[in-house]
């Protein structure tokens, strides 16, 4: 989907719009309500995303009225944005922190509400059985089996850990959700709520580009940034294995040459490297070693752009940029994404970083 056709489709002269129910319910803006600011951030990272709301209110109005009574701590929430007729929906969560300001004098109420996505109700509802042992793909299955995930996200994928991976988790006291966001950090796997899915498994399961930023038309801001830390890193990796054998695996970017190789090596092997409890077999340490070794240097480089907004940008995709400055061409794996509309209209900012 190339990005100039999408901005004949969403030119300026259309207006944006939202859809937001609360409760089941459709709340509608006009006489007694008024949608000041929508703010919708997604982000694949260890962290859930949320949307954030402020209105002005008149309760002895219809619409008004009825936000006052679906606007409460707890219940659902689902944001939809777009251009017309056409709304995707971007947001599905829960009510957390909802704040009425009411003027002593009477008059309109300043309704401000934050939402947190699937993963904020995880770390909420998640319970841990003290002393229970499951196998990580039995925890997996079992979290994300919970109630309050067919409830905000009827889509769930899962993918398997290595087969020769048996990685029994003592949960003494810490709730499923740590567990399971541990294990995704453990594994180098993902672990991200969307408006309709929950995915948990390896990063970049698709490389085709959602969007392709082939021209200024509607982009208003585009950043390049690359340093030298991925040129500098090296990753290792140490453990001990049944026998309390110690084991080790040690990667470095490729072409790894040059002035203090050597010394980065011999730095890297010494025994102070402190072996991880989870790290009982070579495997493991190879896999390890390597998906933290790709990932830093990935991180050595991103880009960060600004443009109308694009309800079908979603972390967990691509976008490949072509026909701008040449430093900036590519393909970026999105990572963060920000949907705003308010008085200024529709628009969405987003993170990446290298492919």
């Amino acid at each position: 989907m190339k990005f100039s056709s999408l901005y004949e489709t969403y030119e300026a002269m259309r207006e944006p719009g939202c859809r937001l129910k609360a409760d089941g319910a459709q709340l509608d803006a006009g006489e007694g309500a008024r949608l000041l600011r929508v703010e919708c951030e997604l982000t694949c990272a260890g962290q859930a995303g949320m949307a954030r709301l402020e209105a002005a209110l008149n309760p002895d109005e219809a619409h008004g009225a009825a936000w006052l009574d679906a606007v409460r701590p707890g219940a659902l929430c689902s944001l939809a944005l777009g251009y017309g007729d056409s709304l995707t929906d971007v947001f599905c969560g829960f009510f957390y922190d909802v704040l009425w300001s009411d003027p002593l004098d009477g008059g309109t109420i300043l309704l401000e509400a934050l939402c947190l996505d699937v993963r904020g109700r995880l770390m909420l509802t998640s319970c841990a059985d003290a002393g229970a042992k499951r196998t990580l793909s039995q925890l997996v299955e079992a979290i994300l089996g919970q109630s309050c995930c067919t409830q905000l996200a009827p889509k769930r994928t899962v993918c398997q850990p290595p087969e020769d991976w048996d990685l029994p988790v003592q949960r003494p006291g810490r709730s499923d959700y740590s567990v399971v966001c541990g294990a995704a950090d453990f594994l180098c796997y993902e672990f991200c709520a969307f408006a309709d899915e929950l995915y948990f498994g390896p990063p970049r399961p698709e490389r085709d580009p959602a969007v392709t930023f082939d021209g200024p038309n509607g982009l208003m801001r585009l950043v390049r940034r690359r340093t030298l830390a991925g040129q500098c890193a090296a990753t290792a990796v140490s453990g001990t294995d049944d026998a309390g054998e110690r084991i080790y695996s040690r990667r470095a970017r490729a072409g790894d040459s040059g002035f203090g190789t050597d010394k980065m090596s011999g730095v890297l092997t010494g025994d102070f490297h402190r072996p991880e409890p989870l790290v009982r077999t070579m495997a493991q340490a190879q896999y390890l070693s390597q998906a933290r070794m790709e990932r830093s240097q990935r991180r050595a480089g991103g880009l960060s752009g600004h443009c109308v907004g694009l309800p079908e940008l979603r972390p967990g995709r691509f976008i490949q940029v072509s026909d701008l400055s040449e430093p900036a061409g590519g393909t970026y794996y999105v990572h963060t994404v920000r949907h705003v509309l308010d008085e200024a209209g529709f628009q969405t900012w987003f993170e990446a970083e290298d492919e």
